[in-house]
């Protein structure tokens, strides 16, 4: 994936604790822009008090203020876009955020308005936007146009509460995120960070997908999901890092110049290895079903005898049509690449019958049985690429390990003649356990092995995993819902990844 473009969140990420831009941060936007990638910024301030930013980091493209509220050219005074809030919701927003207890800012126009110069954090915010509010004592009067309020508390955990309660309260009308723990910003719905990323690829013309994005809070979760690379500092919450791509360093470690090296210069193409994969890769991590094997049939046959068994007793009953399970619409909509149990549930809910925890699980343990039979009785076929490519990966010297949701791992690879290509074999758990749980069979950290997966859910489970690079196998015509998932790259096989004829990794990719 080729990054054109980075977006970076200001606080928190681009400066320190006591927010300053370190030289290293410098430095390293520098690089970015002498390696033909695009740099800008977005935060809650506004256009005013990114002013330093933009002169020691020589910005060049547009910005995004108050979070998305904004859009800037680099001279701080040329508005692209805006977005402000109804008057009617601001006046309830600022009312209730009063009632709580919070105090409360207005950015509408070029200015900060507050009622008390001495309230908790004005000082603060005074010195990071580097002009003075203007003082007011209704704040109604101010509230034809707002661009951004904010609610200011010391206690952290009633901001939180606050902002839960105002999300409900406020609906479709506008959003409440914390921007800091003690700071509940509320802005026009579409003045977030996820619209900051869609309005610069529509602005400079880039794909979602090589654009770039890094920040902290929970306000930036929705950048770091909307852009083609999510990358969370190293003092981002567990819930922001567990949404990212990468995890970089603190803010106070130079965690931004730290990602821009590692995460988005620091990796050669993949053309120069072999494999196709990062060079720091260690392990390839396969799932089973779709990837290596061609066991969907078996698995769409076990579960129409047991359906179709069950749904026929259940007929003769109760007096209603027998209606069979469909081999193809039923076991792709309901059971394929779904996890286990969660499709058996989902197949009796399409037909309006619910049972007893205790009936599904016996139902999916005769299932079971079933498929072993099946087993039994015919071989599984393979991928014959998928299996070149895990043979090619050993013949390098990286450590394999294949990983299934279903029970019977063992028994497929057996019947399959391939149980001799892996170091470990993992199975019946869902996708974001058996994965890490594979890493650690191998001995390796997640960011040194490459996960290789055909369906969506187990795509989206290794990128919420932070693996090194995640590879969507597709068998069914659907590359644009594995990228969507998270897939760095979407193959129709394992096979071509690997040089053949002098062909470069980037050209097959780009062929997909």
């Amino acid at each position: 994936m080729t990054i054109k473009l980075l977006i970076a969140d200001v606080d928190g990420t681009m400066v320190t604790k006591d927010k300053v831009l370190t030289a290293r941060t410098c430095e390293a936007v520098a690089r970015l822009r002498a390696s033909g990638v695009m740099f800008t910024v977005t935060s809650g301030r506004p256009p005013r008090g990114m002013a330093g930013l933009v002169a020691a980091l020589k910005l060049t493209d547009p910005l995004a203020a108050f979070n998305g509220g904004v859009y800037v050219k680099p001279d701080l005074t040329t508005v692209l876009e805006q977005r402000t809030i109804p008057p009617d919701v601001a006046r309830a927003a600022v009312d209730y955020l009063l009632q709580a207890g919070l105090d409360v800012w207005v950015y509408q126009g070029a200015d900060w308005f507050l009622r008390s110069p001495e309230a908790f954090r004005v000082a603060r915010e005074r010195n990071n936007v580097g002009f003075d509010p203007v003082i007011i004592a209704d704040l109604h009067r101010v509230l034809d146009a707002p661009i951004k309020l904010v609610g200011v508390s010391e206690d952290t955990a009633l901001v939180a509460r606050c902002e839960a309660e105002l999300a409900m309260r406020l609906g479709t009308e506008a959003s409440a995120a914390r921007s800091t723990p003690y700071y509940v910003d509320v802005t026009h719905p579409e003045a977030n960070k996820g619209m900051v990323v869609r309005e610069a690829a529509r602005i400079l013309e880039i794909p979602l997908e090589q654009i770039a994005a890094i920040g902290d809070m929970s306000n930036d979760l929705p950048m770091l999901t909307t852009a083609g690379l999510g990358i969370a500092m190293g003092n981002a919450s567990a819930e922001v890092q567990r949404f990212a791509r990468h995890v970089t360093r603190t803010n106070d470690e130079d965690g931004f110049a730290y990602a821009v090296d590692a995460f988005i210069l620091g990796q050669p193409p993949r053309a120069r290895t072999r494999l196709g994969l990062p060079p720091r890769t260690r392990a390839c991590l396969f799932g089973l079903d779709g990837v290596l094997t061609q066991t969907s049939s078996f698995h769409a046959r076990a579960w129409k005898q047991l359906c179709d068994y069950y749904l026929v007793q259940r007929a003769r009953a109760s007096g209603q049509p027998f209606i069979p399970f469909d081999l193809v619409r039923d076991y792709s909509r309901y059971f394929d690449g779904k996890p286990p149990l969660e499709d058996l549930r989902a197949f009796l809910d399409s037909r309006a019958i619910a049972l007893p925890e205790s009936t599904v699980r016996a139902l999916n343990d005769r299932k079971a049985a079933v498929l072993v039979e099946l087993l039994r009785q015919e071989r599984v076929e393979t991928y014959e690429g998928a299996v070149r490519y895990v043979q090619a990966a050993r013949a390098a010297g990286l450590r394999t390990a294949v990983v299934s949701p279903s029970r019977h791992c063992d028994e497929m690879l057996r019947s399959a003649g391939i149980a001799d290509l892996f170091d470990a074999r993992l199975d019946a758990a869902p996708p974001h356990e058996l994965y890490l749980a594979a890493a650690r069979a191998l001995g390796v950290g997640s960011e040194e092995a490459v996960v290789f997966e055909d369906a969506p859910a187990g795509v989206a489970a290794a990128r919420a995993a932070h693996f090194a690079y995640v590879i969507g196998v597709d068998r069914l015509g659907r590359p644009a819902e594995l990228r969507r998932h998270g897939a760095d790259v979407v193959v129709a096989d394992p096979a071509a990844l690997l040089e053949q004829d002098g062909t470069s990794h980037l050209a097959l990719e780009a062929a997909h």
